[in-house]
């Protein structure tokens, strides 16, 4: 599967992004419950960030700096106006980028913590090994990972849904249980959330 811009582009022109109307509440509930704390994981990365909900959410809850990198021209420029209106673009930025093409310019050497709520799973193969790759590389040892995929076997699946962006059963483990400790979180069926910790 490759990158769509346009279509990216028109779902966040018109606001019809599914994925992007909230924060995801697994990532609220780990920030008010003090699993995740900005004392021990001030800078955040949010990987795929669309119009910026996360990255604007953890720099509201005083994580900083925070930095979002889509590479949808129309949800980075969403995502600047969400963070001066809500009065944190001094220290949340976004980057427009392909996460598939190498290092991003810009980037810091290491993050706290990364999220990344579908960039990977919206991809396959070389692409996905290349994202899978930038989150080893951009976070430090103790940081975490917060990841989100839909998730199943497609031999098993039928029609349309042979069609959808998801990860293998296992996966996960095969792109990140060498460098990292995997923690399953509470999801929907078909979906996998993970909370890692580099190693």
């Amino acid at each position: 599967m490759r990158l769509r811009p346009w279509f990216y582009n028109t779902l966040y022109r018109f606001n019809l992004a599914p994925w992007d109307k909230e924060v995801r509440p697994q990532l609220t509930e780990l920030v008010e419950s003090g699993r995740l704390t900005p004392a021990e994981l001030p800078r955040a990365l949010d990987l795929g960030c669309g119009t910026g909900a996360e990255a604007v959410y953890l720099a509201g809850k005083g994580f900083g700096p925070v930095v979002g990198v889509d590479f949808s021209p129309v949800a980075v420029r969403a995502a600047r106006a969400r963070a001066r209106a809500a009065r944190v673009d001094d220290r949340c930025t976004f980057v427009r980028a392909d996460l598939t093409a190498g290092p991003v310019p810009g980037l810091a050497d290491a993050y706290d913590l990364i999220c990344d709520f579908g960039a990977l799973n919206d991809l396959e193969g070389e692409q996905r090994q290349a994202v899978a790759r930038t989150i080893h590389r951009l976070s430090r040892p103790g940081g975490k990972v917060l990841l989100w995929c839909f998730q199943g076997d497609k031999s098993q699946l039928s029609g349309g849904a042979k069609m959808a962006p998801m990860i293998a059963p296992g996966e996960e483990k095969e792109l990140f249980g060498d460098a990292f400790d995997l923690e399953y979180l509470p999801t929907r069926p078909r979906t996998v959330m993970l909370l890692m910790t580099r190693r």
